[in-house]
């Protein structure tokens, strides 16, 4: 009964038995590093950081013995903290099956051999011997190939000799380098033609050995303020360009650079002090408690350190009256599960996964694709269903590009050779007589970041498609088959948006309630995008794309619909109907800011 009951009290949710003592040949692995914390937490009752400051004392003796440098201390104490908190969150939830957090329990449970790693980030360039570089990188694999069989007793003492040595001749060179200061400033005294400095000079060298103590005090001032660290992240200087703008900026202020704290390690200090602050400020800040929408856009541009181009996704939420950059994430590839992994991980960041309503992004496969989709994941993660609201503006640019692709031919090559000669023309061009296309009133309603109109505009706008065979018909088929494969906007749950078009007659709006408050049995369970036949699409009118399911757009959205029990020619004179459709008004189905 005894070894039953010690057994219930040492047996660790996911791990196993807790670790009174650390052995083995092996670096650390993950279980051990938390089975001998959670020993001296649980069963000696020691508080959090003091157990991890003992376990890290022991968990050191092993990563000495392989002679493979570590990080800081406070670092590696925050690494096994923040491993405690992700068992304790684990822990917390076990009776909640989820398929997301059996996902993180399959996920923390596979980690659990690995290895503990603390190694410091530089540790493959610091270390000198190859057979301790191999025994790092075995450590690290699955199952953390190799062992120590002992230690190399005469290395310390050869090393130790090579550190002598080369203190030695840090010292010697620091000598020199004294002497020849002494040297220079002795013969400027010299030139000067005045015995009196002459006999100073004398008196100076036999002070030598003072003056070489003597350092010269640090300026303390700061002269980074939050103001200022915006303005040189904004414009992109670096800490070491910043210290020479600021210094000459001081100068000719008449201030005396000695008394400012100015070089670039105090620089980058307080450029990251003040982008914390000001992180932590605006998230403060912000507080929303409507309905929002999830933007991201993938870009390929240069990376901040070096030449190359990496992934950046901006992640941003837009809603009535809120529209905030949440991240701007660097991706390791373009795929489905890197951006949902990203813009899940902003949104929980900013603790708002239960305001999410909608996603907003380009219909690219990445983030369409039916399986592995960064939507259909992004889903997933969150565990409930989104409104698809599909960048307008990237359709248009499809069905244009269709239309310019029969007219101009295909390229493969990055650039349009028409809009190429267009920019070597630019120089010729009378800019004063020039005007953007967007400025003008047709162009704008077409590009407009429209909501309300979007089902019945892209309803007119296939059947113009259609209708312009008679005129043209390889430009007609090619853009109605686009266009035809990005109907987001006529799929049941956003077709209800027309409810709130005031180019929607009354007569067609009470068809489409209707139609919703019919059960059709036949209903596609995937109905994110509807296909369509082109054949019979001329005679389609609104209300053949609504079924039960549109109701879903007022329930995800939070929207008010006692207005669906009246006629629709009352609708405009109710505050229910005004409210969602205020709501509705508020949403931002362009990518534009994410761009």
């Amino acid at each position: 009964m005894l070894a039953n009951a010690t057994r219930s009290r040492t047996e660790l949710y996911l791990i196993g038995s807790s670790v009174s003592e650390l052995r083995g040949s092996k670096l650390p692995s993950l279980r051990m590093a938390l089975g001998f914390f959670l020993h001296l937490h649980f069963e000696l009752n020691e508080t959090i950081r003091h157990s991890s400051a003992a376990a890290l004392t022991e968990l050191a003796k092993f990563w000495r013995k392989a002679r493979i440098p570590m990080r800081d201390h406070q670092n590696c104490q925050t690494k096994l903290e923040q491993a405690f908190e992700e068992w304790r969150l684990l822990k917390k939830n076990k009776a909640r099956k989820s398929s997301t957090l059996q996902a993180r329990e399959a996920a923390f449970v596979s980690r659990l051999e690995d290895l503990f790693d603390i190694a410091h980030a530089d540790a493959l360039n610091t270390m000198s011997i190859q057979e301790d570089k191999d025994f790092l990188l075995a450590q690290r694999e699955k199952g953390r190939r190799g062992s120590m069989v002992g230690v190399d007793e005469t290395l310390p003492c050869k090393e130790k000799r090579v550190s002598e040595r080369e203190q030695q001749t840090l010292k010697r060179r620091q000598q020199t380098e004294n002497i020849q200061q002494i040297e220079a400033s002795t013969a400027e005294l010299t030139t000067s033609g005045s015995e009196i400095s002459a006999a100073e000079d004398v008196d100076s060298e036999g002070a030598v050995g003072g003056s070489r103590t003597q350092k010269r005090k640090r300026g303390r001032k700061a002269v980074v303020t939050p103001e200022l660290a915006a303005a040189l992240d904004r414009t992109k200087v670096s800490d070491r360009k910043a210290v020479f703008v600021i210094a000459e900026t001081a100068k000719s202020l008449g201030m005396t650079i000695d008394q400012l704290a100015l070089n670039r390690d105090s620089v980058r200090r307080l450029r990251a002090k003040h982008r914390i602050r000001s992180s932590a400020s605006i998230r403060a800040k912000f507080q929303s408690d409507v309905p929002l929408v999830v933007h991201w856009d993938g870009k390929l541009i240069p990376d901040l350190i070096g030449k190359e181009k990496v992934d950046r996704l901006p992640v941003l939420v837009s809603g009535k009256e809120v529209l905030q950059l949440l991240t701007v994430a660097k991706l390791p590839s373009g795929t489905g599960e890197a951006p949902a992994s990203a813009v899940f991980g902003a949104i929980e960041d900013w603790g708002i996964p239960g305001n999410i309503r909608a996603m907003c992004f380009d219909t690219t496969s990445s983030n369409t694709g039916r399986i592995s989709g960064a939507c259909v994941l992004l889903e997933q993660k969150l565990g409930k269903e989104l409104l698809s609201l599909a960048c307008r503006h990237h359709i248009m640019e499809l069905v244009i590009g269709a239309a310019f692709r029969v007219c101009m031919g295909s390229t493969s090559s990055p650039e349009v050779p028409l809009f190429k000669r267009f920019q070597d023309y630019w120089r010729f061009i009378d800019t004063d007589k020039y005007e953007t296309g967007i400025a003008a009133d047709d162009v704008a309603r077409l590009v407009d970041d429209i909501k309300q109109s979007a089902p019945y505009s892209d309803l007119i706008l296939l059947k113009s498609l259609l209708e312009y065979s008679s005129i043209h018909l390889a430009i007609s088929k090619a853009t109605s088959n686009k266009f035809s494969g990005n109907l987001w906007y006529l799929s049941p749950k956003l077709v209800g948006l027309a409810f709130f078009d005031s180019r929607v007659s009354s007569s067609t709006k009470r068809l489409m309630v209707s139609a919703m408050q019919s059960e059709d049995d036949q209903e596609q369970e995937h109905t994110k995008r509807i296909t369509i036949d082109l054949d019979s699409a001329k005679n389609k009118t609104l209300e053949h794309f609504v079924t039960a399911k549109s109701a879903k757009l007022f329930q995800m959205m939070d929207l008010p619909d006692g207005s669906l029990t009246v006629d629709p020619d009352l609708w405009e004179d109710r505050h229910d109907y005004k409210l969602a459709s205020e709501t509705v008004r508020s949403l931002k189905v362009v990518n534009d800011h994410a761009e």
